[in-house]
C-alpha cells in the first residue's frame, strides 16, 4: 500500500562494483593430480545507507568466498557489488524487507556474473554460485541481531 498521495517507488540509478579482489593462491595446474572436488565457502552479508537525499539508498552485497582442496587454499575473492536505489512512498514497515531483500535480489545477477567471470579468469572453471534467498538471508541476520542484543544485557 502507498502512503496516501504518493507513488510507490522502487529503481535502480546505478551500480557498480565498489570492491574486487581475486587471490589465486595455488593455481590449477599444481592441483590437478588429487581429482578432488574444492570445498566452496560462500559468505554474503547485505550493507544498507541512506543517501545523499531524502529516498536514495546505497546497498552493498558483500561477498567472500574462499575454495579449498586437501587442506590447501585455492583462491580467495572478495566482491562488494553496490546498487543506488531511489525507494519512496512505501509504508514504513515494508521498507527494511525492500533494502534488505528485494535490492539484493536485485543485483544478485550481477555479481554472480561477475564472480564467474572473475574465477574463470583466475584460471579456474567458472564458479556459477546457486540463487540465494535473500528472505531467509535476512531472518537469520534478524536472529543473530536479537541474540548478539539478548547477551549484552
Amino acid at each position: 500500500m502507498a502512503e496516501e498521495g504518493k507513488q510507490q517507488t522502487l529503481t535502480i540509478v546505478s551500480q557498480y562494483i565498489k570492491d574486487l579482489s581475486f587471490e589465486n593462491i595455488t593455481p590449477m595446474s599444481q592441483n590437478r593430480s588429487s581429482g578432488e572436488q574444492p570445498n566452496i565457502d560462500v559468505q554474503l552479508k547485505i550493507d544498507v545507507k541512506n543517501g545523499a537525499s531524502e529516498g536514495l539508498y546505497t546497498i552493498s552485497l558483500i561477498t567472500e568466498i574462499t575454495a579449498k582442496q586437501a587442506s590447501k587454499n585455492l583462491f580467495l575473492l572478495e566482491l562488494n557489488y553496490t546498487g543506488e536505489f531511489v525507494v519512496s512512498g512505501f509504508p514504513a514497515n515494508v521498507m527494511d524487507l525492500l533494502l534488505r531483500i528485494e535490492c539484493p535480489r536485485l543485483l544478485f545477477p550481477f555479481a554472480r556474473s561477475i564472480i564467474a567471470n572473475a574465477v574463470s579468469d583466475g584460471g579456474f572453471p567458472p564458479l556459477y554460485i546457486e540463487p540465494v534467498d535473500f528472505a531467509a538471508l535476512y531472518q537469520q541476520q534478524m536472529q543473530q541481531q536479537k541474540q548478539s542484543e539478548t547477551s549484552k544485557e
